[in-house]
């Protein structure tokens, strides 16, 4: 049996990220991506920016995080946050990948 979150494919609209959430102290983060990636995300977002009420591009990408981040909680510590650490992640590629 699928999980409510797996079958539709979308957050519950309890978790929608509000003006309140995204107004506390933000920080910079630096990631890579493909082209085709990136180049595909901008055309969401020019296509659906007004529909959707992305304010900006650094809003959709936080919901985007934000529903990932929802999605492995759900599946993997039965919905609740893990442990928050201010300590850097290992940087290069996991091994085992």
């Amino acid at each position: 049996m699928s999980k409510p979150s797996e079958a539709s494919g979308f957050r519950s609209p309890s978790t929608t990220v509000t003006p309140a959430t995204t107004k506390r102290q933000r920080t910079t983060i630096t990631f890579y991506l493909s082209d085709a990636l990136r180049n595909r995300a901008r055309a969401v977002y020019r296509a659906t920016s007004f529909a959707e009420r992305d304010s900006s591009w650094s809003e959709m990408l936080t919901k985007a995080l934000l529903a990932e981040v929802e999605r492995r909680e759900l599946e993997h510590n039965d919905g609740k946050p893990f442990s928050a650490s201010e300590e850097p992640l290992t940087p290069g590629r996991p091994i085992g990948f």
